[in-house]
């Protein structure tokens, strides 16, 4: 039985350890978030509970308080990992819809692509995942018009949309194709916005949603919910920042579901 135990406490150490570390390689690359900090934080206590359960144990068998302290903490920690997990499953479940045959969808729908960080005047790593994302989907679909949809944040030279519309057009994608929003700061805004372009240019809703692959489940559900019919077209988001954009938005999920 110890035996078990102690293989146990193995298994979870070594689980923590490796989540930990990656939840730590985004800031090799300066992709840190605060989802990756809880994420490493969470990890973290993991693993020196497994470290140090001998001592746990027998402080809650000493201590009625310490007990339900340590009780609480692991209900909160299970309750942590089962939502995260459902998160993940409506991330996943989004990012692998895919548009339904005609006449539901519209080979000439709107290819809306959202903007992310710029360094500099330089796409983000995400970025020119969601360029070359738009990029193919626009070639396989000459009729469709593009519009490239992001502000100018802190530290970005020029908006996400120019840097899009920039990357597309080195792609080979045709300018004349691309219109740009310039002015949204969030993903509610980018579609506000976008939509506010359609109208004035009497373009159909049909929308497909050019984003990474975790952020299309809360992106075409903010879109659905202005009137648009939105389509997943996922970007792949590169491994090594991987785990800041999803912990991050795990946060960001879980606030539009409870506030909107």
């Amino acid at each position: 039985m110890r035996r078990s135990g102690k293989l146990l406490r193995a298994a979870f150490g070594c689980m923590a350890s490796a989540g930990l570390v990656w939840f730590l390689i985004p800031l090799h690359w300066g992709a840190g978030s605060v989802g990756s900090l809880a994420g490493g934080v969470l990890c973290a206590a993991l693993f020196f509970a497994c470290l140090f359960w001998p001592k746990i144990r027998s402080a809650c068998e000493r201590s009625r308080p310490f007990r339900r302290a340590a009780a609480a903490a692991c209900v909160l920690f299970c309750a942590a990992v089962l939502w995260s997990a459902a998160m993940t499953f409506c991330m996943l479940s989004a990012a692998a819809a895919r548009p339904p045959p005609e006449p539901g969808w519209r080979e000439d729908a709107v290819v809306v692509v959202l903007g992310s960080k710029v360094s500099g005047s330089s796409p983000s790593a995400d970025l020119w995942a969601r360029i070359g994302a738009a990029a193919d989907y626009l070639k396989m679909h000459p009729k469709a018009v593009c519009i490239a949809s992001g502000g100018r944040g802190r530290g970005e030279n020029l908006t996400e949309a120019s840097a899009i519309r920039s990357g597309l057009a080195a792609s080979g994608v045709d300018p004349r194709r691309i219109l740009t929003e310039e002015a949204s700061t969030s993903t509610k805004e980018n579609f506000e916005n976008s939509l506010r372009i359609v109208e004035e240019r009497g373009l159909g809703r049909s929308l497909a949603v050019v984003t990474d692959g975790y952020h299309e489940f809360r992106a075409c559900s903010i879109a659905r919910s202005l009137g648009a019919q939105p389509y997943a077209v996922p970007a792949k988001t590169p491994w090594y920042i991987l785990s800041a954009c999803w912990s991050r938005e795990v946060l960001a999920l879980t606030k539009y579901l409870l506030f909107g």
